[in-house]
């Protein structure tokens, strides 16, 4: 009798153990949300026994009944939004620029990221290969601040735009600062050339600036305008045309009717009144 407990006792206790494993273990057949995490849908206009039918819940006629309201749905008068006026404007052909931090360029520029050696310029295709600048350039890049006190990349910089302290920032390390003005068309020319070369067989001409406000900035000496580097795109032809234009017109003096005739009136004056004369009828 001892010697078949002994075994009994000592099958039954691995036989236990992995029982008692098993209760924690999950059953993929009967898994099932927990109580309350689910909750059926409402089944409406099916019949009148079930509460919900005919009308479905929503009562008899009206604007909730045939249909759905909107939120800021007022009720017919007029809405909150619409009943203060309208302040400003947005201009319809804003530009949206890439803005570009000098501390990212110095960051690059120690990492050894920027393919180019001291001297050299830093213009928009270099700032999208080598990653400065990401995503679609849709009208340029602006080129902004921040790190301007520890900034010192030894290269020439080309941007669309500039802040005064960008400006002054690369200036101060030796080198220059040039504000470019180039359309769409122009600055996807730029960024790839040889895409319009093998579609088109030529790379279209940059275009001059014609708004007054583009010319104003791009001829801006604080602003560092590419106009003022490069007169003979724009600023040359100008001059040449006003001063043509000033030796054509030539400058009358605007005189009245009345003037011209007194100027041709007789200057003969007469002095003696006291002589008359009598004619009569017959030597008429």
């Amino acid at each position: 009798m001892g010697f078949f407990t002994a075994a009994r006792a000592a099958i039954a206790r691995p036989v236990g153990i992995l029982l008692s494993q098993s209760r924690g273990v999950a059953q993929l057949g009967n898994l099932a949300p927990f109580e309350g995490a689910v909750k059926g849908y409402k089944r409406v206009g099916r019949g009148q026994g079930s509460g919900l039918g005919k009308t479905s819940g929503r009562g008899q006629k009206g604007q909730k009944a045939r249909g759905k309201v909107p939120r800021w749905f007022e009720g017919g008068q007029t809405p909150y939004f619409k009943r203060f006026p309208i302040i400003g404007f947005k201009r319809p052909h804003k530009r949206e620029y890439n803005d570009l931090n000098l501390d990212r360029i110095q960051e690059f520029w120690n990492s050894g990221r920027i393919p180019l050696k001291e001297g050299e310029t830093l213009d928009y295709k270099v700032m999208r290969d080598c990653g400065l600048v990401t995503g679609s350039i849709k009208d340029g890049v602006k080129l902004l601040g921040n790190g301007k006190e520890t900034y010192n990349v030894p290269l020439n910089v080309e941007a669309t735009r500039a802040s005064i302290g960008a400006i002054n920032a690369v200036e101060n390390t030796g080198h220059s600062y040039t504000s470019v003005y180039r359309t769409k068309l122009g600055l996807r020319a730029f960024l790839n050339p040889d895409r319009f070369l093998l579609r088109k067989g030529y790379v279209p001409l940059q275009a001059r600036p014609m708004h007054k406000r583009d010319i104003k900035y791009y001829s801006d000496p604080e602003r560092r305008g590419y106009l003022l580097k490069h007169p003979e795109i724009f600023l040359d032809q100008v001059k040449a045309q006003q001063a043509e234009k000033q030796s054509r017109v030539k400058k009358v003096a605007v005189r009245s009717g009345l003037a011209a005739q007194l100027e041709n009136a007789s200057k003969k004056t007469y002095t003696d009144y006291s002589k008359n004369r009598v004619v009569d009828v017959s030597s008429l």
